[in-house]
């Protein structure tokens, strides 16, 4: 078989060039001839517009989806609030 060769591009845009660099990381670590063709697939799809950037870091990282972005939603309550509801907690804790 022939060796894989890496795919270059010429970008000026900055989410590309991210991918690019973790794509040229992942080639260079990998010595499989058909995780080098899966990377240069995935990043000429990424190229020609598709695939997302989400799909294409979680595809680059083998498919792991449990590092996927999420926000939590924060609660707040006010100062009096918090007062109350702990001297609350504090009475029936004192006398059970």
């Amino acid at each position: 078989m022939s060796e894989v060769k890496k795919v270059s591009f010429e970008s000026s845009d900055f989410k590309f060039t991210a991918a690019y660099n973790e794509y040229l990381k992942n080639f260079q670590e990998t010595e499989e001839e058909e995780e080098k063709t899966r990377l240069n697939d995935l990043i000429t799809s990424l190229n020609n517009s598709e695939i997302s950037y989400p799909d294409f870091y979680n595809e680059v990282k083998g498919g792991e989806d449990k590092y996927r972005f999420h926000r939590t939603k924060i609660t707040s309550v006010r100062k009096y609030q918090y007062r109350k509801d702990e001297q609350k907690a504090g009475r029936i804790k004192r006398h059970k």
